[in-house]
């Protein structure tokens, strides 16, 4: 089992204290602002031992990299169902060294999500990750058409879903997933393929 500590394209461990080089930024004009919307809208998983994540993970990555089979009941495919959620500000454990300085140990990352549209087989899919002994490796992506995750897919460490039947005539069944991930930066960032 790989660590439950995330690390992405961007390794904290590889970034020198205290003169180490931070690298190029994005030309920015004050009037022109290029702006990407951050509704998370689907979620990629697949078993964490059974499975095969996304093939060709980097800039080069293309549909075909997929194998998404939501029929599949032998756990090798991949799984997608849309969503509607977000993330909001990770978690971070701190702790105070020499000279009062505040240094960040670790940061958890959650994802809050919500599924409307489900039919019997997705439901039952749902329940057996309620049993929380088999958490999915995933990569999720964005209304504003970016792919989130990591090469060979991001190790959760909370994976908790709800069923929920809410009342009033505006609502409907939903499911609500809680997803969660330790890692010091945010996931890789890519133009997602399937959109």
């Amino acid at each position: 089992m790989a660590s439950l500590d995330n690390i992405f394209a961007i390794d904290c461990d590889t970034v020198l204290c205290p003169s180490g080089a931070l690298g190029a930024m994005d030309t920015q004009t004050e009037n022109c602002n290029d702006v990407n919307q951050s509704e998370v809208n689907s979620l990629i998983m697949w078993h964490p031992t059974l499975g095969v994540p996304p093939s060709n993970w980097g800039a080069g990555i293309a549909a075909i990299d997929f194998d998404i089979d939501n029929t599949d009941a032998t756990d090798v495919k991949q799984k997608q169902i849309f969503v509607k959620g977000g993330m909001p500000a990770s978690e971070e454990i701190t702790q105070v060294l020499n000279s009062f300085q505040d240094v960040v140990i670790n940061r958890t990352h959650t994802l809050n999500l919500e599924l409307y549209t489900f039919g019997g087989d997705t439901y039952d899919y749902l329940r057996k990750l309620q049993c929380n002994k088999v958490k999915p490796l995933f990569d999720f992506t964005t209304v504003g058409g970016k792919l989130y995750g990591k090469d060979g897919g991001i190790y959760p460490v909370k994976f908790a879903l709800d069923f929920l039947l809410e009342e009033g005539e505006e609502n409907v069944e939903k499911w609500s997933i809680t997803i969660s991930w330790k890692s010091l930066t945010a996931p890789d960032r890519l133009d997602n393929p399937l959109a």
